[in-house]
């Protein structure tokens, strides 16, 4: 593959602003951008003599990275995967997940993000919904007879390949280039389709924000590093592989799950200087008992998604990370809906507006629908990185001007974005989002069960965790381990409530026998983790 000068790549890629129609609909857009996704990968370099993805023992170059793309994609065209199929991938962080979305795309196809995390009645329904052509997994028994499994361990066999492979020319901007998988208040994951266009100017977003942009780079100065601990699989995962390839980073990846200890021995070991997460990561990270042992110098980034920043744990990381007081924290909103980034919000806009996740990104316009009196509505977004829709489903979500109904509360103040809640029925537990619903839904499978809600309670470490109010039939007493066991059965380990009330009394409901969840927390509340 070729790699930029920067006189090409200033061609391609530009911070200009323009109205502009695209995907049916007026918007903003960028006047430059990369035509293709295979397009923004010829932008890449030159990085020659840096490693691009690290993770325990393994170090891949970028040089080897961009080479071993064909190599890859002409292993995926020998599994009979052509432009348009879908790959569906579930693993763990590993550097064959970014080569295997690279190689997708250089075929034309569409990689699906599976969660790693899901029970096996989960993994089922997003085969019959993704339709994929092959999964690539790290877990090949995991899946049931019907549907073609590879181990992704195979594509390490591309690093060290040469191939002359091809990349398929034609795809357009507003085709499909990403599905991911997002819980709905309505209860089963639904798939959101991503177009290139969408994965493009997410990534040009935020290297505009951050004065990145490929030809704005100097190949001589020093490399940046980028220790990644999110699932890849989450709609920051996309953002972190292309990012670091676009500016030479190093992209540093943890194994196995989160270990505050590991993360502080990685910042110093390989002198990271970026490191994001979620809220409950960095509470953990400066309560660890170690965390005054090591050398967090090199830090100079540490921006937070996935919940607004409370204001007493911006002070405790300013106090224990001294050098992040001026710049490097940032808090951001987004949703895999909205194909990445919307909003931004810096240190000092933090300190001054607390509880903001800050002003739109270049090419996002958000607004207030129907707010009351305090100026609170429904936050809807239309960008350039907006989902093109659900697959198989047409709710609305989108409407036809291109405005996404985010379904959160918020309103805004001089152009920054505050939370107010959430009108869908989703709990955020460490940066995961559950659906109350589908909880509720495998609850109520328990013969003995009439009635389940299920809503969010604080937690001072998770943000929130799950509890559920149970009723059982009269006569049929069931305890909470025993509603554990049967959730385990179809739920990942961090969609089981911890909290239970299990009784035979009715849960109140609203007119039209909704139950009135309002009320049913209100009451759990009192009873359970204050009585």
């Amino acid at each position: 593959m070729s790699v930029n000068t920067e006189t090409a790549a200033g061609v391609v890629w530009g911070e200009e602003v323009v109205e502009a129609d695209y995907a049916g609909h007026p918007g903003r857009t960028y006047a430059r951008s990369p035509g293709s996704l295979v397009e923004l990968l010829a932008t890449v370099g030159p990085w020659d003599g840096r490693d691009f993805l690290v993770q325990g023992d393994v170090r891949i170059g970028h040089r080897d990275f961009l080479r071993a793309i064909p190599a890859a994609a002409e292993m995926l065209a020998a599994r009979g995967v052509s432009r348009g199929d879908r790959v569906l991938l579930h693993c763990y962080n590993r550097p064959e997940f970014a080569l295997a979305t690279c190689a997708a795309w250089w075929l034309g196809a569409v990689p699906v993000y599976a969660n790693r995390w899901w029970s096996t009645d989960e993994a089922r329904h997003a085969i019959a919904v993704a339709e994929p052509a092959l999964v690539l997994s790290d877990a090949t028994d995991f899946f049931d007879d019907g549907v073609r499994v590879e181990s992704i361990e195979q594509l390490a066999a591309a690093w060290t390949s040469n191939s002359t492979f091809s990349p398929v020319e034609g795809v357009a901007l507003d085709d499909p280039a990403l599905i991911l998988f997002t819980s709905g208040s309505s209860g089963s994951p639904k798939a959101v389709v991503l177009s290139s266009r969408s994965v493009i100017a997410n990534q040009q977003n935020l290297l505009v924000r951050s004065r990145r942009l490929p030809h704005r780079l100097d190949p001589g100065g020093p490399q940046p590093v980028a220790l990644v601990c999110t699932p890849l699989f989450h709609i920051g995962g996309v953002s972190n592989i292309l990012t670091n390839l676009l500016i030479g980073g190093r992209m540093v990846m943890t194994v196995g799950r989160f270990d505050a200890g590991e993360i502080l021995a990685l910042i110093e070991a390989e002198r990271v200087q970026a490191w994001g997460g979620v809220p409950t990561m960095a509470i953990r990270l400066l309560e660890h008992p170690d965390f005054d042992a090591h050398d967090l110098s090199s830090l100079r980034s540490f921006p937070l998604g996935g919940a607004p920043l409370p204001p007493a744990l911006l002070g405790r990381m300013i106090a224990k990370l001294p050098q992040l007081e001026r710049r490097g924290l940032a808090n951001t909103w987004g949703m895999t809906e909205t194909g990445g980034f919307m909003t931004v919000a810096g240190n000092a806009d933090l300190v001054e507006r607390p509880g903001t996740v800050g002003r739109p990104y270049p090419v996002v316009e958000i607004r207030i629908t129907d707010p009351d009196e305090r100026g609170v509505g429904e936050v809807i977004v239309r960008a350039p990185t907006v989902m093109l829709g659900y697959l198989g489903i047409e709710d609305g979500t989108v409407d036809d001007a291109g405005w996404l109904h985010t379904g959160d509360l918020g309103h805004l103040d001089d152009g920054y974005l505050f939370l107010d809640g959430r009108s869908k029925d989703i709990v955020i537990r460490g940066g995961e989002n559950i659906a109350c619903a589908h909880i509720e839904k495998t609850i109520l499978g328990h013969p003995s069960v009439i009635e389940a809600a299920v809503f969010g309670v604080p937690h001072e470490d998770l943000g929130e965790e799950l509890a559920a109010a149970v009723t059982h039939r009269v006569g049929e007493a069931i305890t909470p381990d025993e509603l554990v066991a049967h959730c385990r059965k179809t739920l990942g380990y961090f969609e089981i409530p911890t909290h239970w009330q299990i009784d035979d009394r009715p849960l109140p409901t609203l007119a039209g026998e909704k139950l009135n969840k309002k009320a049913i927390k209100a009451a759990f509340v009192e009873s359970v983790l204050e009585g």
